[in-house]
């Protein structure tokens, strides 16, 4: 009866502790949820799985990337700015549901100052205007045929930086131009290569497989030089017209109310994510560099950020009703 009695105490004092530890791998294990308002395929849903998969093994739970596709990602701000606050559902989102949407409409569902907070960024690009092979060689060709007849161009969506962009174009350069809003830039772009879109202004990445088999013409990039993705391509500024230095970027953000020390601990796994060679040559690859900045130097960038585009959307007089 003794050593049955032994036997017995040890199961006992060693179950607390064996339940606790299953409890703690088990909330180890929660996926975190990246919630990314863009189908799959585009660059937003890309940058957020290559990262994904880097951070899954830094913070040791699985990460998922949740498709939450509408309103340019607004369907998906909105879920999550509503959402828990306690670093489980994250945002990844571009220039539009954060720096450019409220100054294009009074009704968001949300507040992107007062909803969000800053994690990192996952990478930082320039856009490039394409137009259907045929149209135009260079931007002068491309304004002249657009003032002499309509044209149309899509977007990723109405208030995405696409849209801005071209209705910016559009506005200083007097084109006739007609938005037609998509659900993301391939989807655009495959239109534009088969003839029946025009033109777009769309990030470098997503254009660039296209460009490099011919199938749309790139015309000028918006950043204050040539990138290196597209050395032969001129600027905006060095064709002639300037005013289009605007980068399109993506980035993790978390509801307001998450505490700081759940938002440093993703932080710090994009940081580490970003030294990893393998996230590195993905990055570069979807035509995105990397910007390493903390949350509050992410803050001050947005906001200065974004009051470029208010001015933008003052001078287009583009609404999300458009």
């Amino acid at each position: 009866m003794a050593p049955t009695h032994r036997i017995s105490r040890r199961l006992a004092i060693a179950l607390p502790f064996g339940l606790a530890f299953a409890a703690r791998a088990q909330a180890q294990a929660a996926p975190l949820r990246l919630v990314v308002g863009f189908p799959a395929g585009t660059t937003p849903d890309t940058l957020a799985r290559l990262y994904g998969a880097s951070i899954a093994a830094t913070l040791g739970q699985p990460v998922v990337v949740e498709n939450r596709v509408g309103g340019g990602g607004i369907l998906a701000a909105e879920g999550v700015a509503r959402g828990p606050a306690d670093g489980s559902v994250l945002f990844v989102a571009g220039n539009g549901p954060i720096s450019i949407n409220k100054h294009l409409t009074d009704r968001l569902p949300f507040d992107p100052d007062r909803d969000f907070r800053p994690v990192g960024f996952l990478g930082v690009s320039m856009q490039v205007l394409v137009a259907r092979p045929g149209l135009a060689a260079d931007l002068a060709g491309f304004i002249a045929h657009a003032k002499r007849e309509d044209i149309n161009y899509g977007s990723v969506g109405a208030g995405s930086a696409s849209h801005l962009l071209m209705a910016g174009l559009s506005a200083q350069a007097g084109l006739k131009a007609q938005h037609v809003p998509y659900r993301g830039a391939p989807q655009a772009l495959l239109e534009i290569a088969a003839g029946r879109l025009d033109a777009m202004v769309a990030a470098i990445g997503s254009a660039l497989p296209l460009i490099r088999e011919g199938k749309v013409v790139p015309l000028a990039v918006t950043g204050p030089g040539r990138d290196p993705l597209l050395p032969e391509v001129p600027s905006f500024e060095q064709a002639g017209l300037p005013g289009f230095v605007l980068p399109v970027w993506n980035a993790v953000f978390a509801p307001r109310a998450t505490p700081d020390a759940v938002v440093e601990r993703v932080a710090a796994a994009l940081r580490q994510a970003q030294q990893d060679e393998a996230v590195r040559r993905g990055v570069t690859a979807a035509g995105f560099s990397i910007e390493a900045r903390d949350p509050a130097a992410m803050t001050r960038f947005i906001a200065a950020e974004s009051a470029r585009w208010g001015e933008i959307a003052r001078a287009t007089g583009v609404r999300l009703t458009d």
